[in-house]
This record gives C-alpha cells, sequence and structure tokens, in this order.
C-alpha cells in the first residue's frame, strides 16, 4: 500500500501537497496523522466528500510498502505512524519538500528552493499532462497563496508565481482562493495578540533589532502563523519571534523580512525548522523564561552586523569652501554630475549648497559671489554608525535625495538614495565594506573556475599581475569587456587593467615579468600599454575620473577611487571588476548591478547624461545590444531618444563617429545593428537625411567571412551615386576604405554604358575582388559580370613581357598593346593553347615587320 504523509500541523501548503501528490500517485491512500491548524479544519469540514483521508491509527505498518512525504523531509515530524514507519527498512519513501536540507539529496528526494512545496508538485503534474479538477486547482493554488503570503513573501520565487498561473488555466477559482485567505481574527486570537503587543518589544544583538514577544494560554489557540504575520505588520520589524505557551507546550514561531536573521537556525536549537524567513518549533513541557533565555542566547551568537550607513556610503566627498565663488561650483556640479556640493572648513562640516542655489544666484549675476553668502546652514546629515533604515527615514522625513555623513563633526561621506534602493532592490553595496566582500566572497569560487578554464597565456598574465601587485603593495582589478564576456562564458583577449595608485609605475614593474613585451606609457591619461611580439596587448591604467567639458569633448582625467572609475563607463555590463591581489584574487566588484543586468539580459546606462557626456555611447548600446540580443533598461532607450532629439550628435567629431560606425561594421551581428541605428533614428540624425541603406539583404554562409570593406559596400549599395559622395563627407574613412568606395561608384557608373568584351574586361579585371562581387549582387549588372569572369576564366597566357623581348619586340608600349590584344584573343575564344598565343603573336611581328 502507498501512503501520502505530511506533518502533523497540515497547513494549506501540506494540505495542497498532499492533494496533488494523490494526482501522481492514483493508488495512494491520503493519511491524517496530528491536527490540523484551525482554518485547514473549517477547510475540511466542508470537503469531507471531495477529500478522503484516513486516519493514522487505523492504518497496518506491515501493509505499508511505499511513504510519499510532503512538506516535510523527516518522517518524524509525521506523527507516531512516520516514527513507527522510520523503523521499517523495508519501506520506500519519497519526498517532495521546500524546507532548507543540509543532507546528502538521494534517490526518491525532491527537495527545491521555492516558495510553496506545492508549486514541486504542480511543476510535475504539468510535465505529465494530468488535467485538475477547478476545486482541486483551487485548493492547490490557496496552498501556493497561503505559504507566499499571496505571492508577497521574499521567499516566493518564480516557480511559485509560474505555477500560479498553470493552477488558474486549471480552473481555480480566485474568489474562493481569497475567501480562505481573509481571515478574521476569532476572539481568543485577538486577546492573544493583545497579550503577545503589550509583552513585546525590540532588543538589539550586536546592533541587530529582533522584535520579541511572549504570550501564555491555558487553552491551546490556532493560527500562530497569522498572528505572526500581523505581528510582523504592526510593529514593522525585520525578524521577529513569538513564544507563546499553551497547555504543556512553548510554541516558538520565527520569520524575518530577508534583511534581517534568518530564523531557521534559530529554531533548529529547540528541534523546530523552517525557512530563513519564516519557522517554528515545539518545545514539551517547558517554561517561557528558560526559552526566552536561550533563544536570546541563540540569536546573540548568530547575530549579523546590520547594514550601517559606512556600508554604503561614497567617499571621498568632493566638496567646496564658504570662500570658493559660485562659478567654479557650477563647474563642479555639471562635471560630476552632483545636484549639491557640501560646504566643509577643515573637515568639519558647515554647510551644503545645491544646483537650484547655485542658478538662481548666476541668474541674478553673481557667478563671483562666495558660497558662503548663499549656502545653507541647517543640513540633516547622518553619523556614519547609524543602521541604514535611519537613512531611509531621513530621507523620506525631510525629501532629501542625499545625506552628509559625519563622525565625530567630520564629513566623512556622502549617501544618496541610489544607495538606499540598492540595498533595498539587492544591489550592491561598495567593495570596501566587509558585508559586500562577504558576498564577493561567496562568487569567488565560480569566477576562480573560470579563469582557470582560460587559455594559458592569459592565466600567466594575470598571475604576474597578482604577483606583481604584491611586491608594489597596491590594488589592481581586471576591468571592464573582459570581465563581462568572462561572466558570459566567451572571453576576450582584450585585458584591461586599474590600478589604485600610479599605473605607470605598476606597468613598469609588471615589464620585469614581460620581458618579450614593449612599453608604451600615455602619462596624459594615466594610461600604458605593453604590446606584445604577437601583436596583442594589455592596458594598465590608474583608476580615474573623466569628466567632459562639452558634449563629445574628449574627457579630461583626475584620479578617483575604484568605485568612481568604474562609473565612468559606459554601462552596467562594463563596470564590473574583478580583484587580482592575493588575498582577495577573483573576488567581482560589482557597485551598480552589473552581474544583475547580465542575469537580466539588460543594457543600462550609469547615470542620467551619459549619453550627453559621450554621444558614442549610444552606438556602443546598439552594438551591445545587438551582438549578446540584449535589450535596452527602458530608461536607457527613453534617454537614447532624448539625446538624439536634443542634437548632441552635432558635437561630436566626425573621426569619433567613424571610429564606431567601423566597430559595429566588424562585429558578426553587423546587420542587426545597422537595422537599429536606422530604426532608431541615429543615422539620420548624424547623416541628416534618410539614406537607402542595405541590412536586409538575406545573410550568406560566407556573410561573416567578408571584409570591413565588402560590408561597408554593400550598405552602400542601393544609394545612387550622388547619395554616396554626400554620406562621404559625414564619415572620415581610410584610404582603403574611400578608395574602394570611390572605385564602386565609377564602376557602377561606367557598368550602366554600352561596353565592349575587352572593356568590361578591363573594368573588372583592374577593380577590387570586393567591389566585384558587390557589384555582382546587383541585379543590374551580375549577368554583365559573369559574362567577364567566365570569359577570364578562358584566358590562360604564358606569354609576358620578357617573353616577348626575346622574341624581338622592342621595349616600350608597344609591349602592352600586344599583350593586351593576346588577351583579348583569349577572351573572344580566337586562341585556345600557348602554341596559337605564339603564333598569334609571330603573325602580329610579321606584319608590324613588313
Amino acid at each position: 500500500m502507498d501512503i501520502i504523509l505530511a506533518h502533523r500541523q497540515l497547513d494549506f501548503d501540506a494540505l495542497a501537497s498532499m492533494v496533488a501528490a494523490q494526482k501522481i500517485y492514483p493508488n495512494s491512500v491520503l493519511v491524517m496523522d496530528g491536527k490540523p491548524n484551525v482554518y485547514v479544519q473549517d477547510f475540511l469540514a466542508l470537503s469531507k466528500d471531495q477529500l478522503r483521508f484516513r486516519k493514522a491509527q487505523d492504518i497496518n505498518v506491515d501493509e505499508v510498502s511505499r511513504i510519499i512525504l510532503v512538506d516535510t523531509h523527516e518522517l518524524r515530524r509525521a506523527g507516531l505512524l512516520g516514527e513507527k514507519l522510520a523503523k521499517l527498512p523495508s519501506v520506500q519513501v519519497e519526498i517532495y519538500d521546500h524546507h532548507p536540507y543540509s543532507g546528502e539529496l538521494k534517490q526518491g528526494m525532491v527537495i527545491e528552493t521555492v516558495g510553496a512545496c506545492a508549486t514541486i508538485l504542480v511543476e510535475k503534474l504539468a510535465a505529465l499532462g494530468l488535467p485538475l479538477s477547478s476545486f482541486e486547482a483551487t485548493l492547490i493554488a490557496i496552498g501556493i497563496y497561503d505559504d507566499t503570503g499571496s505571492l508577497l513573501f521574499d521567499s516566493t520565487t518564480v516557480r511559485d508565481v509560474q505555477a500560479v498561473a498553470y493552477l488558474l488555466g486549471q480552473g481555480a477559482n480566485l474568489g474562493v482562493i481569497a475567501e480562505n485567505l481573509r481571515r478574521p481574527l476569532a476572539e481568543e486570537q485577538k486577546e492573544l495578540l493583545q497579550e503577545l503587543l503589550d509583552h513585546g518589544q525590540t532588543e538589539f544583538f550586536d546592533g541587530l533589532p529582533v522584535y520579541l514577544a511572549y504570550a501564555e494560554t491555558v487553552e491551546y489557540v490556532g493560527g500562530l502563523a497569522l498572528l505572526a504575520h500581523r505581528v510582523g505588520e504592526l510593529e514593522s520589524a525585520d525578524t521577529w519571534f513569538l513564544l507563546v505557551k499553551m497547555e504543556n507546550r512553548v510554541y516558538v514561531v520565527g520569520r524575518s523580512r530577508g534583511r534581517g536573521l534568518p530564523v531557521n537556525g534559530i529554531v533548529q536549537l529547540f528541534g523546530g525548522a523552517g525557512h530563513a524567513r519564516a519557522a517554528s518549533a515545539t518545545i514539551k513541557d517547558a517554561e517561557i523564561s528558560v526559552v526566552l533565555k536561550q533563544l536570546r542566547i541563540g540569536i546573540q551568537s548568530r547575530a549579523i552586523r546590520p547594514y550601517l550607513v559606512r556600508d554604503m556610503m561614497s567617499y571621498p566627498v568632493k566638496t567646496v569652501t564658504p570662500e570658493t565663488l559660485l562659478g567654479e561650483v557650477e563647474q563642479i556640479l555639471l562635471r560630476y554630475g552632483h545636484t549639491g556640493v557640501p560646504v566643509t572648513v577643515d573637515k568639519c562640516l558647515v554647510g551644503i549648497i545645491s544646483r537650484r542655489d547655485v542658478d538662481k544666484a548666476i541668474k541674478h549675476g553673481l557667478r563671483h559671489a562666495p558660497v558662503k553668502g548663499f549656502m545653507t546652514t541647517k543640513v540633516t546629515t547622518v553619523d556614519v554608525e547609524a543602521p541604514w533604515d535611519e537613512v531611509q527615514r531621513l530621507m523620506v522625513q525631510y525629501d532629501i535625495g542625499r545625506l552628509p555623513v559625519v563622525e565625530e563633526g567630520n564629513l566623512v561621506g556622502i549617501v544618496s538614495r541610489s544607495d538606499v534602493l540598492r540595498l533595498v532592490h539587492g544591489g550592491s553595496v561598495p567593495m570596501e565594506t566587509q558585508l559586500v566582500r562577504e558576498r564577493s566572497v561567496a562568487m569567488r569560487q565560480d569566477i576562480l573556475d573560470l579563469i582557470a578554464g582560460l587559455p594559458e597565456e592569459i592565466r600567466k598574465i594575470l598571475e604576474a599581475v597578482r604577483d606583481t601587485a604584491e611586491e608594489e603593495g597596491c590594488s589592481v582589478y581586471l576591468v571592464g569587456g573582459f570581465v563581462r564576456d568572462l561572466l558570459l562564458f566567451v572571453p576576450t583577449q582584450d585585458l584591461d587593467f586599474v590600478v589604485e595608485g600610479s599605473g605607470g609605475q605598476f606597468a613598469t614593474a609588471l615589464m620585469k615579468r614581460m620581458p618579450d613585451g614593449k612599453l608604451t606609457q600615455h602619462i596624459q591619461f594615466g594610461t600604458a600599454q605593453i604590446i606584445f611580439p604577437d601583436g596583442s596587448h594589455l592596458d594598465v591604467a590608474s583608476t580615474r575620473w573623466e569628466y567632459y567639458s562639452f558634449p563629445g569633448a574628449l574627457p579630461q582625467v583626475e584620479e578617483s577611487c575604484l568605485r568612481d572609475d568604474l562609473f565612468r563607463r559606459d554601462f552596467t555590463i562594463n563596470s564590473m571588476a574583478i580583484c587580482l591581489n592575493a588575498e582577495h584574487y577573483g573576488e567581482l566588484v560589482d557597485y551598480y548591478g552589473g552581474k544583475r543586468d547580465l542575469q537580466q539580459r539588460k543594457i543600462r546606462f550609469l547615470h542620467n547624461i551619459s549619453f550627453i557626456d559621450d554621444p558614442t555611447r549610444m552606438l556602443r548600446a546598439i552594438r551591445f545590444s545587438e551582438r549578446y540580443q540584449f535589450d535596452l533598461d527602458k530608461e536607457t532607450r527613453e534617454a537614447l531618444y532624448t539625446a538624439i532629439e536634443s542634437g548632441v550628435l552635432s558635437k561630436l567629431s566626425v573621426e569619433r563617429f567613424t571610429e564606431e560606425i567601423l566597430l559595429i561594421f566588424k562585429e558578426i551581428n553587423y546587420l542587426g545593428m545597422g537595422r537599429a541605428l536606422i530604426s532608431s533614428g541615429l543615422f539620420k540624425a548624424w547623416f541628416g537625411k534618410e539614406y537607402d541603406w542595405n541590412f536586409d539583404f538575406e545573410e550568406q554562409e560566407d556573410c561573416a567571412s567578408w571584409s570591413l570593406n565588402t560590408r561597408w559596400l554593400m550598405a552602400l549599395s542601393k544609394m545612387d551615386s550622388i547619395a554616396i559622395c554626400k554620406l562621404l563627407e559625414r564619415v572620415c574613412l581610410n584610404k582603403s576604405l574611400r578608395d574602394d568606395t570611390m572605385t564602386f561608384v565609377r564602376m557602377r557608373e561606367a557598368l550602366k554604358e554600352p561596353l565592349t568584351l575587352s572593356e568590361l574586361d578591363r573594368l573588372v579585371n583592374k577593380a577590387p575582388k570586393g567591389v566585384v562581387m558587390v557589384l555582382a549582387r546587383d541585379g543590374r549588372f551580375s549577368k554583365l559580370i559573369e559574362e567577364a569572369l567566365e570569359a577570364s576564366q578562358r584566358i590562360n597566357m604564358s606569354l609576358d613581357g620578357k617573353a616577348l623581348l626575346e622574341m624581338g619586340i622592342k621595349e616600350g608600349p608597344g609591349i602592352g598593346e600586344i599583350l593586351d590584344r593576346v588577351r583579348m584573343a583569349w577572351l573572344e575564344g580566337r586562341i585556345c593553347t600557348a602554341e596559337e598565343e605564339k603564333g598569334i603573336v609571330r603573325q602580329w611581328v610579321n606584319t608590324l615587320r613588313r
């Protein structure tokens, strides 16, 4: 006999999982051992006819051959029947559970991290194509909604959402679901809730706030999970525990919102189980005071320091003095994209000046006035040791976007709304903090595995950089496109390193380990390049901040920290770094959510004026989007259109635009990129009109092998000659590209005129192969070119100028004329062999001598 069991205190998820399991195992028997919670009892009171349970005491253990255990992985939690069956090794056990499990998964165990156990079984039902009745679909959906807080708990996964969608498709009734989840408190529950609130308070464990509440009642009151939810809402706690003594047991219920303490580890001290965000335990014959003391000790031993302001602030801070002129402040605000700047005297914060106040003063002609007459002296600040939610509270209360961070009166950092949002929505905080380092360490092995798979020559370079960093005592990071492509499992050969210190000095030291390399320094930009004999190279730069004097200008460079260095880059996916210092080798630095955007396949800029600062980033956005088949983030896409409409491309030099365009033409998917350049309006904005670009032709198998010149000519092939010449005024092509383009134009015009075979041959024979290939794809000329090429294949000339001299022909223009006549004879089929070739030449020579 097959039986289906769940834990004793049956909740909706357990009930739903049992019903779903019986659909998969149709000959199994539902067995209840224990007392369901009060809400499940109410549901079962109306559903006994649809759900036929057998009592545990009615089951003969000798007849049981297999157990399907759901919503728990421990048979002892399934009541006395489970304990008895656990002692019988002949009984097969299959497990479906979603609670944390640290042991080894054996055959028949399906334990996965989702919000509800029923989700796992729904996925199996869908895979098997087993239909559900509306009643079954509704019950199972209630189970998922109940265990995920109507899909709002942090433990909810996309799989839970997809399972609910499937159940709705199977006829689940949302009205019935809502009715079962709307739970008005019974009188005894209201009394118990009030007692919990009366005996509840927030306590701090190494700065971590935990709300603890306790109560005692003579009779058993169900629905502790619901009461825990209500207490969490009322107290706005991140982590909270309820201790309730009922009859001869103390019940412990723990909850966490994800930012707090994982509660399953705490309740395990009392023999309980659950998730990091929801767990419970039951202790027999215990006193609340004793359990409460043990609970405090357990929390203290596992308390993790909460996010503090020092973990999220940016530093160093750009400041001005009270004597700084408003015109200088305006340039600083524009340069760094800030909305305000703190005013300090010897590191002590004395005020703050906003962009709005600066703009107003300058409009009144006060550009040369000092800051002190316009700054705000009543500044809301936050202490460096304050918890992060204090920042959130101050920002909401005072509607402030940036808060100066102080320590003993001195300005030590600044924190912004975006810093808070990164915490709330799972982004990064600075690499320098302990919290982010812990997160980075967790990924470190994955990065090391990726590095281990790199070619040996690249691994040797990385090891050389690591060892040099140790000798020089500086921090070095692998940055940019290499990191992006490494995480996408398509590593490139372009190695870029940044050094917190002197990039030039580091590169000089690195050369000791690179005897074959040649070092080139670029002092103005703080960069260096080591070039190897095979043409490969690596770039080394100091961490730096770039700003733009005007849109499209080359950047001005200042020394900066790593965070600012990464912020100057174009997109989040290009703003990650990997530490190469020995102690932290392989740790990922991701301030701006680059890894998240890789996973979500998004191209996202780093700040709102990114395209204004450097319009070439619009072209790169399209290049990366089409290369990786990523989508432009909504704000990034809108900013691109806004930048185009603002005319910012007019500030860009022809040379820089051409450089970016030719990079696109070198890409494998350049056709898709070309279409995107047209549809976005970028080409029209740059060239001033809609040209008839050709990016829609059917790709050939050899398209990927086409040269840059061939790709360029194919793109122009639909334009008329006047349009091409006009277009060339807006690009700065190298000599090869420009010559091929003009040859293409001249040859196409010539092909429109009647040509003899000789003229056609001369035209085709002297043109570059790429030009001929593109023209051959034009239906107007394909037959002509085909004839010329077929005719040229008949040519097998053995004579050359030297041979003609030996035959007695005088040196001069006559030799060329004879060779041309020989070629034409071959083309026209008048000669077919070397002997005939020599014969016709002798005939011409004899004629000339007469």
